[in-house]
């Protein structure tokens, strides 16, 4: 995947998940035109613990979000 790519879809997900701001994703494959980017970050919460939150973003070749969706563990 090209990096003019993935910018793209760091701004998108930036602008949507300002805690994510700094993190690279791990890219990989799904099919011939969809790739699959996983954003990974441990942020602290009010109680002094802390969390892992993952964003799982799917795009197609041109860097086009086709879903997003956001967890927490």
């Amino acid at each position: 995947m090209d990096s003019a790519v993935i910018s793209k879809v760091n701004k998108e997900v930036y602008k949507r998940h300002p805690q994510m701001a700094g993190t690279s994703p791990k890219v990989s494959q799904q099919t011939d035109n969809r790739y699959l980017l996983l954003y990974t970050r441990k942020l602290e919460i009010a109680t002094g613990r802390s969390m892992e939150q993952t964003i799982r973003v799917t795009v197609d070749q041109l860097g086009n979000v086709l879903r997003m969706s956001a967890s927490k563990s």
